[in-house]
Protein backbone atom coordinates (compact mmCIF):
# COMPACT_ATOMS: atom_id res chain seq x y z
CA UNK A 1 0.00 0.00 0.00
CA UNK A 2 1.40 3.39 -0.87
CA UNK A 3 2.39 5.91 1.78
CA UNK A 4 0.76 9.45 1.66
CA UNK A 5 2.99 11.05 4.18
CA UNK A 6 5.39 12.69 1.54
CA UNK A 7 4.64 15.54 -1.25
CA UNK A 8 4.05 12.57 -3.51
CA UNK A 9 2.56 9.05 -3.09
CA UNK A 10 5.62 6.53 -1.57
CA UNK A 11 5.05 2.84 -2.14
CA UNK A 12 6.38 1.31 0.63
CA UNK A 13 5.44 -2.23 -1.07
CA UNK A 14 5.62 -3.37 -4.49
CA UNK A 15 2.65 -2.30 -6.03
CA UNK A 16 0.57 -4.02 -8.97
CA UNK A 17 0.45 -2.93 -12.34
CA UNK A 18 -2.99 -1.08 -12.40
CA UNK A 19 -2.14 0.54 -9.21
CA UNK A 20 0.80 1.80 -10.72
CA UNK A 21 -0.82 2.66 -13.96
CA UNK A 22 -2.72 5.28 -12.37
CA UNK A 23 -0.05 7.30 -11.84
CA UNK A 24 1.20 6.92 -15.55
CA UNK A 25 -2.32 7.59 -16.64
CA UNK A 26 -2.49 10.86 -14.89
CA UNK A 27 1.14 11.71 -15.46
CA UNK A 28 2.15 12.20 -11.57
CA UNK A 29 4.81 11.36 -9.87
CA UNK A 30 5.68 8.62 -7.44
CA UNK A 31 8.35 6.87 -5.03
CA UNK A 32 9.05 3.52 -4.20
CA UNK A 33 11.01 2.21 -1.04
CA UNK A 34 14.27 0.23 -1.34
CA UNK A 35 11.71 -3.08 -2.43
CA UNK A 36 12.96 -1.80 -6.14
CA UNK A 37 16.42 -2.53 -5.37
CA UNK A 38 16.54 -5.29 -3.44
CA UNK A 39 17.13 -8.06 -5.67
CA UNK A 40 20.01 -6.44 -7.72
CA UNK A 41 23.02 -7.71 -7.82
CA UNK A 42 24.78 -3.84 -8.06
CA UNK A 43 23.55 -2.91 -4.84
CA UNK A 44 25.95 -5.69 -3.48
CA UNK A 45 29.37 -5.69 -5.87
CA UNK A 46 28.98 -2.14 -6.55
CA UNK A 47 28.53 -0.83 -3.11
CA UNK A 48 30.94 -1.32 0.05
CA UNK A 49 29.42 -2.49 3.42
CA UNK A 50 29.26 0.75 4.84
CA UNK A 51 27.29 2.08 1.88
CA UNK A 52 29.62 3.83 -0.34
CA UNK A 53 30.38 3.18 -3.97
CA UNK A 54 32.93 -0.19 -3.82
CA UNK A 55 35.74 1.87 -6.71
CA UNK A 56 37.66 -1.08 -6.25
CA UNK A 57 35.22 -3.63 -7.81
CA UNK A 58 34.14 -1.25 -10.54
CA UNK A 59 37.52 0.05 -11.55
CA UNK A 60 38.61 -3.82 -11.85
CA UNK A 61 35.40 -5.28 -13.64
CA UNK A 62 34.64 -1.95 -15.93
CA UNK A 63 37.51 -0.05 -15.59
CA UNK A 64 38.26 0.01 -19.61
CA UNK A 65 34.90 1.48 -20.20
CA UNK A 66 34.42 4.71 -22.36
CA UNK A 67 32.46 7.26 -20.31
CA UNK A 68 31.33 10.64 -20.76
CA UNK A 69 31.94 13.30 -18.03
CA UNK A 70 30.69 16.19 -17.60
CA UNK A 71 32.63 19.39 -16.10
CA UNK A 72 31.23 22.93 -15.13
CA UNK A 73 32.78 25.77 -16.61
CA UNK A 74 31.70 29.76 -16.06
CA UNK A 75 29.74 29.05 -19.39
CA UNK A 76 27.77 25.93 -19.37
CA UNK A 77 29.70 22.62 -19.30
CA UNK A 78 32.01 20.29 -21.18
CA UNK A 79 31.53 16.37 -21.98
CA UNK A 80 34.93 14.77 -22.34
CA UNK A 81 35.56 10.95 -23.07
CA UNK A 82 37.88 9.14 -21.15
CA UNK A 83 37.68 5.62 -19.18
CA UNK A 84 36.09 4.43 -16.17
CA UNK A 85 39.20 4.07 -14.38
CA UNK A 86 40.37 7.46 -15.08
CA UNK A 87 37.17 9.06 -13.60
CA UNK A 88 37.43 6.75 -10.82
CA UNK A 89 40.78 7.71 -9.93
CA UNK A 90 39.45 11.49 -10.02
CA UNK A 91 36.96 10.71 -7.79
CA UNK A 92 39.16 8.94 -5.16
CA UNK A 93 41.38 11.94 -5.09
CA UNK A 94 38.40 13.86 -4.23
CA UNK A 95 37.79 11.00 -1.43
CA UNK A 96 40.83 12.01 -0.14
CA UNK A 97 41.51 15.71 -0.37
CA UNK A 98 41.69 17.55 2.53
CA UNK A 99 39.48 20.30 1.03
CA UNK A 100 36.89 18.45 -1.02
CA UNK A 101 34.24 20.22 -3.06
CA UNK A 102 31.85 21.75 -0.45
CA UNK A 103 27.36 21.74 -0.98
CA UNK A 104 25.99 22.47 2.26
CA UNK A 105 22.98 20.34 1.27
CA UNK A 106 21.62 23.22 -0.86
CA UNK A 107 21.47 23.48 -4.95
CA UNK A 108 24.48 25.48 -5.52
CA UNK A 109 24.46 28.97 -6.79
CA UNK A 110 27.96 29.03 -8.57
CA UNK A 111 29.17 26.15 -10.61
CA UNK A 112 33.24 26.05 -11.79
CA UNK A 113 33.77 24.53 -7.88
CA UNK A 114 31.36 21.27 -8.64
CA UNK A 115 33.00 18.30 -8.93
CA UNK A 116 32.68 16.50 -12.58
CA UNK A 117 29.71 13.90 -12.71
CA UNK A 118 29.92 10.44 -15.40
CA UNK A 119 26.29 10.53 -16.80
CA UNK A 120 24.76 9.20 -19.25
CA UNK A 121 26.73 5.14 -18.97
CA UNK A 122 25.28 2.58 -21.47
CA UNK A 123 26.41 -0.04 -19.24
CA UNK A 124 23.73 -2.11 -20.53
CA UNK A 125 25.87 -2.02 -23.89
CA UNK A 126 29.19 -2.95 -22.50
CA UNK A 127 28.76 -5.46 -19.49
CA UNK A 128 27.93 -9.37 -19.93
CA UNK A 129 26.25 -10.21 -17.11
CA UNK A 130 23.52 -7.03 -17.24
CA UNK A 131 21.15 -9.52 -15.74
CA UNK A 132 22.86 -10.02 -12.42
CA UNK A 133 23.43 -6.31 -12.09
CA UNK A 134 19.92 -5.02 -12.63
CA UNK A 135 16.71 -6.28 -13.40
CA UNK A 136 13.81 -3.74 -14.32
CA UNK A 137 11.42 -3.38 -11.95
CA UNK A 138 7.56 -5.32 -13.79
CA UNK A 139 5.77 -1.92 -13.29
CA UNK A 140 8.26 -0.10 -16.08
CA UNK A 141 8.77 -3.11 -18.31
CA UNK A 142 6.24 -1.95 -20.59
CA UNK A 143 8.76 0.16 -22.69
CA UNK A 144 7.96 1.21 -26.47
CA UNK A 145 10.93 3.57 -26.19
CA UNK A 146 13.86 0.99 -25.57
CA UNK A 147 11.98 -1.94 -27.78
CA UNK A 148 12.31 0.50 -30.55
CA UNK A 149 15.46 0.89 -30.05
CA UNK A 150 16.87 -2.49 -29.77
CA UNK A 151 14.91 -3.62 -32.74
CA UNK A 152 16.13 -1.14 -34.93
CA UNK A 153 19.63 -0.48 -33.43
CA UNK A 154 21.45 2.28 -32.01
CA UNK A 155 21.91 3.08 -28.41
CA UNK A 156 19.25 2.50 -25.69
CA UNK A 157 18.19 5.27 -23.15
CA UNK A 158 19.15 3.09 -20.20
CA UNK A 159 22.04 4.69 -18.11
CA UNK A 160 24.01 4.60 -14.73
CA UNK A 161 25.19 7.89 -13.29
CA UNK A 162 28.40 8.13 -11.04
CA UNK A 163 28.27 10.76 -8.48
CA UNK A 164 30.76 12.37 -6.30
CA UNK A 165 28.53 14.19 -3.31
CA UNK A 166 28.20 17.71 -4.28
CA UNK A 167 27.39 16.46 -7.86
CA UNK A 168 24.91 18.07 -9.87
CA UNK A 169 22.44 17.72 -12.78
CA UNK A 170 20.64 20.98 -14.09
CA UNK A 171 17.04 22.08 -14.48
CA UNK A 172 15.28 20.28 -17.34
CA UNK A 173 12.62 18.14 -18.38
CA UNK A 174 13.73 14.83 -19.63
CA UNK A 175 14.47 13.67 -23.55
CA UNK A 176 11.15 13.84 -25.82
CA UNK A 177 9.41 14.24 -22.63
CA UNK A 178 9.31 10.25 -22.17
CA UNK A 179 8.94 9.32 -18.84
CA UNK A 180 11.60 8.19 -16.25
CA UNK A 181 12.60 6.39 -13.46
CA UNK A 182 16.18 6.47 -11.36
CA UNK A 183 17.32 3.94 -8.74
CA UNK A 184 19.91 4.85 -6.14
CA UNK A 185 22.29 1.79 -5.95
CA UNK A 186 24.40 4.02 -3.67
CA UNK A 187 24.23 7.23 -1.88
CA UNK A 188 21.73 10.08 -1.61
CA UNK A 189 19.68 12.81 -4.02
CA UNK A 190 17.88 15.93 -3.62
CA UNK A 191 15.27 16.63 -6.26
CA UNK A 192 13.71 19.85 -7.01
CA UNK A 193 10.26 18.84 -9.57
CA UNK A 194 8.17 21.89 -10.22
CA UNK A 195 4.19 21.19 -11.45
CA UNK A 196 4.06 21.05 -14.97
CA UNK A 197 3.43 24.94 -16.25
CA UNK A 198 5.39 26.10 -13.20
CA UNK A 199 8.46 26.64 -15.69
CA UNK A 200 6.87 29.01 -18.00
CA UNK A 201 6.68 31.40 -14.75
CA UNK A 202 10.82 31.41 -14.44
CA UNK A 203 11.96 34.76 -15.12
CA UNK A 204 15.11 33.11 -16.62
CA UNK A 205 15.63 29.03 -17.04
CA UNK A 206 19.17 28.52 -15.36
CA UNK A 207 21.08 25.81 -14.12
CA UNK A 208 19.69 26.21 -10.58
CA UNK A 209 15.80 27.34 -10.16
CA UNK A 210 15.51 27.30 -6.80
CA UNK A 211 15.53 30.68 -5.36
CA UNK A 212 12.84 31.57 -8.59
CA UNK A 213 10.79 28.89 -6.99
CA UNK A 214 11.03 30.70 -3.35
CA UNK A 215 10.70 34.55 -4.92
CA UNK A 216 7.61 33.57 -7.16
CA UNK A 217 6.19 31.09 -4.93
CA UNK A 218 5.81 28.68 -7.68
CA UNK A 219 4.11 25.28 -6.97
CA UNK A 220 7.32 22.78 -6.51
CA UNK A 221 8.46 19.64 -4.78
CA UNK A 222 11.58 18.97 -3.02
CA UNK A 223 12.40 15.58 -1.53
CA UNK A 224 15.07 13.63 -0.94
CA UNK A 225 15.97 10.08 -2.52
CA UNK A 226 17.42 7.43 -0.21
CA UNK A 227 19.92 4.62 -1.06
CA UNK A 228 18.36 2.08 -2.77
CA UNK A 229 15.30 3.81 -3.36
CA UNK A 230 13.46 4.89 -6.41
CA UNK A 231 11.10 7.85 -8.42
CA UNK A 232 8.92 8.29 -11.70
CA UNK A 233 9.26 11.51 -13.34
CA UNK A 234 6.29 11.58 -15.62
CA UNK A 235 6.53 13.48 -18.91
CA UNK A 236 7.35 17.14 -18.85
CA UNK A 237 7.80 17.71 -15.38
CA UNK A 238 11.15 19.58 -15.03
CA UNK A 239 13.64 18.95 -12.49
CA UNK A 240 17.13 19.12 -11.13
CA UNK A 241 19.00 16.64 -9.03
CA UNK A 242 21.89 17.51 -6.51
CA UNK A 243 23.89 14.41 -5.07
CA UNK A 244 24.33 14.47 -1.29
CA UNK A 245 26.59 11.76 -0.96
CA UNK A 246 28.34 9.99 -3.05
CA UNK A 247 26.14 8.38 -5.45
CA UNK A 248 25.29 5.67 -8.08
CA UNK A 249 21.78 5.81 -9.61
CA UNK A 250 20.50 3.60 -12.34
CA UNK A 251 18.18 5.28 -14.77
CA UNK A 252 16.15 4.52 -17.88
CA UNK A 253 13.88 6.80 -19.70
CA UNK A 254 11.14 5.46 -21.40
CA UNK A 255 7.32 5.60 -22.90
CA UNK A 256 4.46 3.66 -23.54
CA UNK A 257 1.04 4.54 -25.01
CA UNK A 258 0.15 6.33 -22.00
CA UNK A 259 2.73 8.87 -22.71
CA UNK A 260 2.46 9.33 -26.59
CA UNK A 261 0.24 11.70 -26.86
CA UNK A 262 2.05 13.93 -24.58
CA UNK A 263 5.63 13.53 -26.47
CA UNK A 264 3.55 14.12 -29.22
CA UNK A 265 2.66 17.11 -28.53
CA UNK A 266 6.25 18.53 -27.73
CA UNK A 267 7.14 17.38 -31.23
CA UNK A 268 4.74 19.71 -32.78
CA UNK A 269 5.37 22.50 -30.57
CA UNK A 270 9.54 22.26 -31.62
CA UNK A 271 9.08 21.61 -35.34
CA UNK A 272 6.96 25.23 -34.98
CA UNK A 273 9.58 26.83 -33.12
CA UNK A 274 11.61 25.36 -35.35
CA UNK A 275 10.26 26.23 -38.42
CA UNK A 276 9.46 30.29 -36.72
CA UNK A 277 13.60 30.34 -36.02
CA UNK A 278 14.29 28.98 -39.95
CA UNK A 279 11.81 31.60 -41.06
CA UNK A 280 13.22 34.45 -39.01
CA UNK A 281 16.41 33.85 -41.23
CA UNK A 282 14.25 33.74 -44.66
CA UNK A 283 15.18 30.30 -45.30
CA UNK A 284 11.58 29.45 -46.19
CA UNK A 285 11.79 32.19 -49.56
CA UNK A 286 15.07 29.78 -50.57
CA UNK A 287 13.25 26.59 -51.05
CA UNK A 288 10.14 24.94 -52.65
CA UNK A 289 7.43 23.78 -50.56
CA UNK A 290 9.05 19.89 -50.38
CA UNK A 291 12.26 21.25 -49.41
CA UNK A 292 11.18 23.68 -46.94
CA UNK A 293 9.38 21.13 -45.10
CA UNK A 294 12.36 18.18 -45.37
CA UNK A 295 14.29 20.92 -44.17
CA UNK A 296 12.69 21.35 -40.81
CA UNK A 297 12.56 18.23 -40.37
CA UNK A 298 15.92 17.67 -40.51
CA UNK A 299 16.48 20.38 -38.31
CA UNK A 300 14.06 19.07 -35.80
CA UNK A 301 16.14 15.99 -35.69
CA UNK A 302 19.46 17.65 -35.34
CA UNK A 303 17.99 19.32 -32.34
CA UNK A 304 16.01 16.47 -30.41
CA UNK A 305 17.42 13.62 -31.43
CA UNK A 306 14.71 12.12 -33.01
CA UNK A 307 11.93 13.41 -35.54
CA UNK A 308 8.69 12.52 -36.83
CA UNK A 309 9.20 9.94 -38.86
CA UNK A 310 10.53 8.10 -35.72
CA UNK A 311 8.28 8.39 -33.23
CA UNK A 312 5.75 7.18 -35.97
CA UNK A 313 7.30 4.12 -36.36
CA UNK A 314 8.14 3.47 -32.38
CA UNK A 315 4.14 3.76 -32.33
CA UNK A 316 3.80 1.12 -35.50
CA UNK A 317 6.53 -1.42 -34.28
CA UNK A 318 5.02 -1.35 -30.55
CA UNK A 319 1.35 -1.93 -32.28
CA UNK A 320 2.71 -4.99 -33.67
CA UNK A 321 4.68 -6.31 -30.89
CA UNK A 322 1.44 -5.99 -28.67
CA UNK A 323 -1.40 -6.63 -31.03
CA UNK A 324 0.12 -8.63 -34.24
CA UNK A 325 1.00 -7.77 -37.75
CA UNK A 326 -2.89 -7.74 -38.71
CA UNK A 327 -3.51 -4.39 -36.25
CA UNK A 328 -0.93 -2.95 -38.45
CA UNK A 329 -1.88 -4.04 -41.60
CA UNK A 330 -5.52 -2.82 -40.57
CA UNK A 331 -4.05 0.51 -39.09
CA UNK A 332 -2.61 1.37 -42.69
CA UNK A 333 -5.48 0.55 -44.62
CA UNK A 334 -7.46 3.30 -42.68
CA UNK A 335 -4.74 5.63 -42.20
CA UNK A 336 -3.29 6.23 -45.66
CA UNK A 337 -0.65 8.43 -44.60
CA UNK A 338 1.11 5.65 -42.02
CA UNK A 339 1.78 3.91 -45.47
CA UNK A 340 5.10 6.33 -45.84
CA UNK A 341 6.05 4.47 -41.98
CA UNK A 342 5.37 1.09 -43.13
CA UNK A 343 7.21 -1.50 -41.29
CA UNK A 344 7.97 -3.60 -44.21
CA UNK A 345 7.06 -7.57 -43.64
CA UNK A 346 10.73 -8.57 -43.62
CA UNK A 347 10.64 -6.55 -40.15
CA UNK A 348 7.79 -7.50 -38.13
CA UNK A 349 8.42 -10.98 -38.71
CA UNK A 350 11.34 -9.81 -37.16
CA UNK A 351 9.44 -9.06 -34.28
CA UNK A 352 9.60 -11.10 -31.07
CA UNK A 353 6.60 -12.04 -29.49
CA UNK A 354 6.85 -10.15 -26.07
CA UNK A 355 3.15 -9.87 -25.28
CA UNK A 356 3.43 -6.69 -22.34
CA UNK A 357 -0.24 -6.40 -20.75
CA UNK A 358 -2.03 -5.87 -24.17
CA UNK A 359 -4.96 -6.33 -22.15
CA UNK A 360 -4.42 -2.41 -21.03
CA UNK A 361 -4.38 -0.75 -24.55
CA UNK A 362 -7.35 -0.29 -26.44
CA UNK A 363 -6.89 -0.99 -30.17
CA UNK A 364 -9.68 1.43 -30.94
CA UNK A 365 -8.38 4.42 -28.83
CA UNK A 366 -4.21 3.83 -30.15
CA UNK A 367 -6.35 3.85 -34.06
CA UNK A 368 -8.33 7.25 -33.44
CA UNK A 369 -5.56 8.72 -32.20
CA UNK A 370 -3.11 7.86 -34.60
CA UNK A 371 -5.66 8.73 -37.25
CA UNK A 372 -6.59 12.08 -35.40
CA UNK A 373 -2.57 12.67 -36.01
CA UNK A 374 -1.94 10.80 -38.75
CA UNK A 375 -4.21 13.01 -41.47
CA UNK A 376 -1.81 15.96 -40.21
CA UNK A 377 1.41 14.63 -41.05
CA UNK A 378 3.57 15.66 -44.24
CA UNK A 379 5.33 12.46 -46.65
CA UNK A 380 8.33 13.66 -46.03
Amino acid sequence: MPDDDGPFQHFVFEPSYSEFERFMHSNTPCTFGPWISASWGCTRDWVKDDGNPNLEYLGEHYGDEEVTVHAYKDEGFECTQETLAEFISYWKSLIMSIDPPRHDNDFPKTYTSLPRYMKDWHFGLCIENKDHVYSVPAIFTDDWLNFHLDFSGGNDYIFSYFGPAGSFTPFHADVFRSYSWSVNVCGKKKWLILYPGEESKLEENGYNVFDQCIRRNLRHVVLIQNPGEGIFVPSGWWHQVLNLEDTISINHNWCNFHCIPRMWNYFEAELAATEAELRSFGCHELMSPDEWTTQCHIVLRANIGMGFPELVRLILINVVRIFGKKHLDHLQEVIPQLTTYSVCSEQTSKVPDRLCCPQLYDMEGIEMFLRSKGLGICNF
